[in-house]
């Protein structure tokens, strides 16, 4: 009957011993590589996509800003057209005004040429009539018919005389005012003339003026024009430095797409390893229920036998050598209350936080580290039941240190069970680990023991939550 029963053990064993290495195989043949891969890769890409977004919202901010500078130019710019448009419509007024002086003065150089010709026509006529005056004159003088005494001597009397001194009279009158005449005209038209000069003149200061602002208005013109174009040049400039900036952004997204397509990737192998790992424990646990009952149904028979046998030979003082199966090894479990999430402390009897979930030393802690004086060593338990999918045990730095190992990633020797496939838990910096691939294990279950090893500077468990694959504040589940 012993010996059945040994060949029973051996045979449940060899059953055992081949589903776990069938468990461990399947995981290490999974494309993801050896076992802290997935989780090392997943924290990897995580720091990427973290990394990622930090950069696009910096491109976005920097986009906004050159956004906002092409805003600006195009304001200054709109500025400067208008100043253009209203220096150029002055121009324009000033260029009508311009053709009015010009014509003005075309008027008066006209006038004045007209009064030229009037006094050169008027002095030809003024020197006729001297000249006629000068033959009459001289006529008088030769004839002396005119003179008083002759008038007075030749007169046949006193009517005749009167008569005779009256018509000199008139005819000298005549001459002074004919002459008069003259020379007030000639009078007039100097003075015509030297007004059409003044006034000449001072169409032409005004014209020459009117041309210097012109000329200014012009050149003013000119260096707006000159400040649009360097306007110009810089919206250029600013929309080229956007279009690199949203370029460099798209790639960067494209990348971002690219990792969260590979997580998810990783996240989907991790679910069905744990969905396989569960499936061949379920197995596992079948057989050895069966084998159990087997065992148990062989261990009554031997029992009974026994028993048969010793009533048979009437010893009643005798004693009958009878196997008892030893009761198999449990895990240790640790009572576990869970919080309303489900979740219990994953540390019994330490609860000191020494960092929590968030920025830290210019990074991101993406979990928290339970630490006390004792810790070294402590038990750590599985915070809910779950099949572990994770397992690094390979570490054998366990002291504190300044910098990463290089093992595990930095979490060390370090475990990760799967919860129904939406939640997961890591616990990172043991000193050795309890469990392998493939183990469910219940809420309180201990799984390893807490150590320094990876990149820790001192003795503690760093423990995280994920959910969805994302890391999560792990307050938000469990309280010590």
């Amino acid at each position: 009957m012993n010996k059945l029963y040994i060949a029973k053990k051996v045979l449940s064993g060899m059953t055992c011993s081949a589903l776990a290495l069938g468990i461990v195989t399947a995981y290490v043949s999974a494309p993801t590589g050896s076992q802290d891969v997935s989780a090392k890769t997943i924290a990897e890409i995580q720091e990427q996509r973290k990394q990622n977004s930090e950069k696009i919202a910096a491109l976005e901010t920097e986009i906004s800003g050159l956004e906002g500078d092409k805003a600006n130019e195009k304001a200054y710019q709109d500025t400067l057209t208008e100043q253009i448009g209203l220096i150029q419509e002055n121009i324009n007024l000033l260029n009508a005004e311009l053709e009015g002086i010009n014509e003005d003065i075309t008027s008066t150089e006209a006038n004045i040429k007209q009064l030229d010709q009037d006094i050169d026509n008027q002095q030809v006529e003024i020197d006729e009539n001297i000249e006629l005056f000068k033959k009459r004159l001289c006529a008088m003088y030769i004839s002396s018919s005119e003179n008083p005494a002759s008038v007075i001597l030749g007169s046949d009397s006193f009517y005749d005389i009167m008569s005779r001194v009256q018509v000199i009279n008139k005819v000298a009158e005549y001459d002074e005012e004919l002459i008069t005449s003259i020379l007030d005209e000639i009078d007039n038209l100097e003075s015509s003339k030297k007004d059409l000069e003044s006034e000449r003149l001072s169409l032409q200061m005004k014209l020459e003026d009117q041309e210097k602002r012109k000329e200014e208005k012009t050149a003013e013109v000119e260096t707006l024009n000159g400040k649009i174009a360097l306007t110009q040049a810089e919206i250029d400039r600013i929309s080229k430095a956007q279009e690199d900036l949203e370029r460099d952004k798209a790639d960067i997204e494209a990348d971002q797409a690219a990792l969260d397509a590979e997580e998810q990737a990783i996240q989907a192998e991790i679910a069905r390893k744990a969905a396989e790992a569960q499936r061949l424990y379920e197995e596992q646990q079948r057989r050895l229920a069966e084998e159990r009952a087997a065992q148990a149904a062989a261990a009554a028979a031997a029992q009974a036998a026994a028993t048969q046998q010793q009533e048979s030979s009437g010893d009643s003082s005798g004693s009958t050598e009878t196997y008892v199966a030893p009761a198999p090894t449990e895990p240790i479990t640790y009572d576990a209350t869970p919080s309303a999430s489900g979740f219990s402390w994953p540390v019994p009897g330490h609860s000191g936080i020494t960092s929590y979930f968030g920025a830290r030393w210019g990074t991101y802690h993406r979990g928290i580290d339970i630490s006390d004086g004792g810790i070294m060593g402590a038990a750590v338990c599985a915070a809910k039941a779950g099949t572990v999918v994770t397992v690094s045990n390979s570490c054998t730095h366990n002291y504190a240190k300044s910098s990463s190992c290089g093992c595990g990633g930095g979490y060390g020797n370090y475990v990760v069970i799967s919860h129904d496939g939406t939640y997961s838990t890591l616990y990172g910096h043991l000193s050795s680990a309890a469990v392998s691939v493939g183990d469910y294990v219940s809420q309180g279950q201990v799984i390893g023991y807490a150590g320094t090893t990876g990149w820790s500077t001192g003795a503690h468990l760093h423990f995280e939550v994920r959910a969805g694959g994302s890391q999560v504040d792990p307050m938000g589940y469990v309280s010590p």
